[in-house]
């Protein structure tokens, strides 16, 4: 099979499947309300309609960023996909070598369209000039995110600002960083906890109804949350050869520095992963009903509904998701009353402050009986010797 070439389109065939592009645009000439490619070939009259269309929604083309405002820089950062009839422009290279979970965590505050910033300033970027952007302004950009989307949104806003200002210095967009020295706002002493532990009871309650309904996924992603302190990005993302039997061999997904753990799986765990293990052809360790990979908002998703419906019969608590299940296991190996440098090799930190955020439901009175006891041991022995 082969394309008809017409005048400012490309065209190309794909598995014998006709494809045409408009050149002006780069978007696909296809049916607006099916969503399928148009064949010239086929029906001529559809195919020019369409790209006569295309061309009058170019002809409205909004204006370009203007030189020098947070629109304009963002657009250099992360590129413009084009919508609405704009020009197209490449990401730069240090957003593309950013990881795809980074990237669109970062959308979610920098999109001119639906960002945080866009919707908690109530103003377009390209009327915010980076010549008035100063550390006050930062402050006042954070709180008012805040104040919209709460405390964490607004001091994630000033970290995904700080990376772009440090960006735009490095290409000459910008002088000075105004967000360098904003400090974070404090968590409010009234607001619930983001990641709540489970309790014992509850993991095996949602543990129990993933594997009755027949989601071998999902029930592997608990256990693997549960007893290895895996966090969402890892249990949907590591390859099923990470299961060297009886170790998991992995990198961190979101490791900033690439570093091999080698974790012997305690053997509840062991037990689950031989049950749950996916075919030696899986892509995943973890894989859904079809045997395909999950994306983290699909896991999230399975999740929140068994939880969903699993509080409403009373059963467990509302809110619980995976990455509470990592709090679980760093409150266990606290009340264990294990030294910080085996619970920061059990669960993949790298530093003390990571593994001190594990430290927040452990049980602190029986950590201090236990310092006491090792006290009048010690004073015992100093006794007897005198």
């Amino acid at each position: 099979m082969t394309t008809i070439r017409i005048k400012g389109v490309k065209g190309y065939v794909s598995s014998g499947t006709p494809y045409y592009y408009l050149r002006a645009s780069g978007a696909r000439i296809v049916d607006p309300g099916t969503g399928k490619p148009i064949d010239p070939a086929t029906d001529a009259g559809a195919f020019a309609a369409r790209v006569a269309a295309m061309k009058r929604d170019l002809a409205v083309r909004p204006a370009p960023a203007k030189a020098g405002t947070l629109l304009a820089l963002v657009r250099a950062w992360r590129g413009n996909p084009g919508k609405q009839g704009e020009a197209r422009s490449e990401p730069s290279l240090e957003w593309q070598q950013l990881k795809p979970a980074t990237r669109k965590s970062y959308e979610r505050i920098v999109d001119p369209d639906t960002g945080y910033l866009r919707r908690a300033l109530k103003r377009p970027l390209d009327e915010m000039w980076l010549e008035a952007i100063d550390k006050p302004n930062v402050v006042a950009i954070r709180n008012k995110v805040a104040k919209r989307f709460g405390f964490w949104a607004g001091n994630y806003a000033v970290k995904v600002l700080r990376t772009l200002f440090k960006w735009g210095i490095l290409y000459g967009h910008l002088k000075i960083n105004p967000a360098e020295a904003v400090p974070g706002l404090q968590r409010p002493a009234d607001l619930p906890v983001q990641h709540p532990s489970w309790t014992d009871p509850e993991f095996e309650t949602m543990f129990a109804e993933a594997r009755r309904r027949g989601w071998s996924g999902v029930a592997l992603g608990l256990a693997l949350g549960r007893f290895a302190s895996w966090p969402i990005g890892d249990v949907v993302n590591q390859p099923r050869t990470a299961w060297q039997d009886p170790r998991l061999v992995y990198v961190r997904h979101k490791a900033r520095k690439p570093k091999v753990n080698s974790v012997a799986a305690p053997e509840r765990l062991r037990k689950i992963i031989v049950d749950l293990l996916p075919p030696a052809g899986a892509k995943r360790l973890v894989v859904n009903q079809a045997g395909e990979p999950y994306t983290e908002d699909g896991m999230r998703t399975m999740v929140f509904r068994l939880c969903r419906e699993l509080a409403d019969q009373g059963k467990v608590r509302r809110g619980l998701n995976i990455h509470g299940l990592r709090h679980s296991l760093g409150k266990e190996l606290y009340d264990l009353g294990l030294e910080r440098s085996a619970r920061k090799a059990m669960m993949a930190h790298s530093s003390d402050q990571a593994s001190m955020v594990y430290e927040r439901d452990g049980d602190r009175a029986a950590a201090a009986d236990r310092a006491v006891l090792a006290l009048n041991r010690k004073h015992r022995r100093s006794t007897r010797k005198a």
